[in-house]
């Protein structure tokens, strides 16, 4: 139900009521990150890539651009892997 307020002639909402009764359903619970020595596991076959991005700030730029394409090409090539 809604009244109208006199001075500003709009619609006021009446509080609702809750039914005791009717608890919102429990949500699931949150799952546990992965534990640090399975992320290790799974890290151990990737390309470690730090040392190619130092020599890549020395490139030129068309070079940059290659490289940098290189590798991001090899990481979504893991990450849709990783994905099924």
């Amino acid at each position: 139900m809604s009244r109208k307020d006199p001075e500003t002639g709009t619609q006021e909402k009446t509080p609702s009521t809750v039914d005791p009764e009717r608890q919102p359903a429990p949500r699931p619970p949150v799952p546990a990150p992965p534990r640090a020595d399975a992320a290790l596991t799974a890290a151990d076959g990737l390309t470690d890539h730090a040392d190619e991005l130092t020599e890549i700030e020395r490139m030129p730029l068309e070079e940059r651009a290659a490289a940098l394409s290189t590798i991001h090409e090899e990481l979504a090539s893991v990450l849709h892997e990783a994905e099924g």
